[in-house]
């Protein structure tokens, strides 16, 4: 009989551990399905996206049994510059209508321009020399095409002297110039600005076209700015057992880049639906196992316009700062097959040996990189104020950025329960 206890047993635990681990990729998977899909509008300032994204993040941080930051309260709200294009987006070159996200994207500073324009064309090597002359290139009411594949042969100086002419061409409000059109073989990869540029801008990769044939444009942007559009953070607290006044923070932007047009938005699943799930994931964690310090859950707004979100909340903190013993933001941490990069690693080396030590031990992950200081995500508000903190993101896998394929589909969590496991281990020795 003894035996056979033993036997149900030792099958029992590891089932419990495989359930339990299946159980945390499937809460992940479900939260960034729902972050990722059209409903929420790429989480952008279109259509109200970041807010409902932040009603929903605040929804699970209240079931989990969270509590809120801010004064029974949990949004931070603050003020940023938006330029959003919620209306139509149209782009043709000659007869060829062009897909946006596919074929092209448009600027994110881009103004509204609407109407069919004709195009002059010129190569990338015409923008060597540190003064072109601007005559030389435009032509009144034509837009401008920029063949802008690099030659071969093209020096690093050549380059700094025709990026700076691309650069002047697209921002100088002086210049009569209806819009730019970028033709090139680069990655089609979006971003967010805060305020609008001089003109209309279209990134192109289409290889069917041949930049130098053609003739003209038609083309209509729709996009609306708004210089003071109202966004959010969301934050909760589980308080801690033992020490409630020292704290450890968890944190991620739920932000991304929104819509390009009524029927193109970017889902935006890696970057960055999947850090918000993680810490969510984490509060699922700690309800459970109440924490010696308390834990602070933070989903930042506005990380894609400049880390906008983070700063405000440095600026305008609820929370002692100095009393915040150690924060790790997450951003892009669906993948995980190459391991993951420590942000800030020899800044704070001893957390670092901790977090590798622990690695070994249990080999969790394939690699833990060390990478020094950058102020590349939100952690960086924190650490400029002298809070000991790490950025982490995993290594590997699928490389949609900023693009129509960051999707949930195909995202793999491929090292998310090790990650977890990790994470939570590192804070037990806190």
């Amino acid at each position: 009989m003894c035996r056979k206890f033993i036997a149900i047993v030792l099958f029992i635990v590891p089932s419990l551990l495989t359930s339990a681990q299946s159980d945390d990729t499937q809460y992940a998977k479900r939260v960034v399905k729902r972050l990722a899909s059209p409903a929420f509008n790429g989480r952008g300032y279109a259509a109200n996206g970041d807010k409902k994204a932040a009603r929903f993040i605040a929804a699970e941080m209240k079931k989990t049994g969270v509590k809120p930051l801010f004064e029974n309260d949990y949004f931070q709200h603050f003020e940023l510059g938006a330029n959003t294009f919620p209306g139509d987006l149209r782009v043709s070159l000659d007869n060829h209508r062009l897909t946006p996200g596919v074929d092209f994207i448009v600027w994110s500073g881009s103004p509204s321009v609407d109407g069919r324009f004709a195009v002059n064309t010129i190569k990338r090597s015409d923008l060597y020399g540190d003064r072109v002359p601007v005559s030389d290139i435009v032509k009144d009411g034509h837009f401008l095409l920029i063949d802008n594949r690099k030659p071969a042969d093209e020096s690093r100086e050549l380059a700094r002297q025709a990026d700076a002419a691309i650069l002047f061409l697209r921002n100088d409000a002086d210049i009569a110039l209806p819009g730019v059109i970028i033709y090139d073989d680069s990655k089609l990869t979006w971003s967010s600005q805060t305020k609008p540029s001089a003109r209309p801008v279209i990134f192109v990769n289409q290889p069917r076209l041949d930049p130098q044939g053609i003739s003209s444009i038609a083309i209509t942007v729709e996009s609306v700015w708004t210089p003071n559009y109202t966004t959010q953070n969301v934050a909760g607290i589980i308080p801690g057992t033992a020490s409630p006044d020292s704290m450890i923070v968890v944190c991620a932007h739920y932000d991304h880049l929104g819509r390009m047009g009524k029927k193109t938005y970017i889902p935006g699943a890696n970057d960055n639906a999947s850090g918000t799930a993680f810490i969510l994931d984490l509060a699922r964690h700690y309800a459970n196992h109440p924490p010696k310090y308390s834990m602070v859950f933070i989903a930042f707004s506005g990380e894609e316009s400049g880390l906008l979100g983070s700063k405000a909340f440095v600026k305008n903190t609820p929370v002692d700062l100095a009393k915040i013993k150690f924060l790790i933001n997450f951003d892009m941490v669906g993948t995980g097959d190459d391991g993951i990069t420590v942000v800030n690693a020899p800044i704070f080396p001893e957390a670092f040996s901790r977090m590798t030590q622990l690695n070994d031990d249990q080999q969790y992950l394939k690699a833990i990189n060390s990478r020094g200081e950058s102020c590349n995500s939100d952690h960086c508000p924190f650490y400029q104020e002298g809070v000991p903190s790490f950025f982490i993101y995993t290594q590997g896998g699928i490389a949609a950025y900023h693009d129509i394929h960051d999707r949930a589909s195909t995202l793999p969590f491929t090292a998310y329960v090790q990650l977890k496991s990790l994470i939570i281990d590192f804070f037990k020795l806190m």
